[in-house]
């Protein structure tokens, strides 16, 4: 449930994208959250209060929580889903910042500037693990955080405490950890975009299936393994673009990928996961691009001068 890239343009434009897969219908949408924002947390006796405005992707439920998003400085975080792998402490912590896991974007993009600054921070967050009143579970989450300069990191946090991992893949999806998804990577050096050369056997030489035989065994199926692989691979192999328009055109052909149409993939639960929406962030120009499953058409919202000197929360 959920695939997460990072592009460049050759102009250096920076984006940050993501599938939102899920089964539980979230109806989600773009919202402006202003500068001085407080957030009251589902952890008892605690808030925050937003340094800088943002656009993230979200739902008002007794407040607003939010899946993914950017802020005025350019950076950017997004929440996927790590099941059966997030571990967070019971309890709240004296001399930290103790809050839900569906509150880290909210609270990242209210106060984080950069990567550089995230990583340095994430050590003193105490995810606490508590009831989410939509989902009505504790809910397993990890992050990739990205920025205009072009850095990007992955935190997980699990039995084995909080860690945070420099992702020059530029790609992220679920369970298992990010670092058996770069070990996994290994098993498929040989994908290509070129076609392969001819090969002999004894006194036979092998034909070429012809454009597009170096992508034999690159995986088609949905499970986050195999949607990393695929990801990885047309991330590094898109050709290079130039400009705001061809950037996020590249960036939603590689989500195509791994778009899930509904009933190809069903839960033990016998409902199925589905990309409810595509979402491309522009690091640069402050802009988030946004396509819902049920309407093709590529929606966009900005940060603007005039939205940072506004005070109040504006639903798109």
């Amino acid at each position: 449930m959920c695939t997460a890239v990072t592009f460049l343009t050759s102009d250096n434009l920076h984006f940050s994208a993501r599938t939102m897969d899920f089964s539980f219908e979230l109806d989600a949408k773009p919202v402006y959250v202003p500068r001085k924002y407080k957030f009251k947390s589902l952890v008892p006796d605690t808030e925050f209060v937003s340094k800088y405005g943002f656009i993230g992707m979200g739902k008002d439920i007794d407040g607003f929580t939010f899946a993914d998003g950017f802020n005025e400085r350019g950076f950017s975080i997004a929440s996927l889903y790590f099941e059966k792998n997030a571990k967070y402490n019971e309890k709240s912590k004296k001399d930290a910042l103790n809050i839900a896991s569906t509150e880290m974007v909210s609270w990242a993009l209210g106060n984080i500037e950069s990567v550089a600054e995230f990583e340095n921070y994430c050590q003193k967050i105490n995810v606490v693990a508590v009831i989410n009143p939509l989902l009505q579970v504790n809910v397993p989450l990890h992050w990739i955080v990205a920025d205009k300069t072009g850095n990007t990191g992955v935190l997980e946090i699990t039995k084995d405490g909080s860690k945070f991992y420099h992702n020059s893949v530029g790609v992220m999806t679920n369970s298992p950890e990010f670092p058996w998804h770069l070990d996994n990577l290994n098993h498929y050096t040989n994908l290509q975009p070129t076609e392969f050369e001819p090969k002999q056997y004894g006194d036979y030489t092998t034909v070429s299936d012809g454009p597009g035989s170096g992508a034999l065994g690159l995986p088609g199926d949905y499970t986050a393994a195999s949607r990393f692989v695929r990801a990885a691979f047309l991330r590094q192999y898109s050709a290079p673009v130039k400009g705001t328009k061809a950037g996020v055109n590249a960036v939603l052909h590689i989500l195509n990928a791994v778009d899930i149409p509904k009933g190809v993939k069903v839960t033990a639960k016998d409902v199925s996961d589905y990309t409810q929406y595509k979402a491309v962030m522009d690091l640069d120009n402050l802009s988030y691009y946004f396509m819902a499953y049920d309407d093709t058409k590529l929606n966009q919202v900005e940060i603007t001068e005039d939205l940072l000197q506004s005070s109040e929360i504006k639903i798109f």
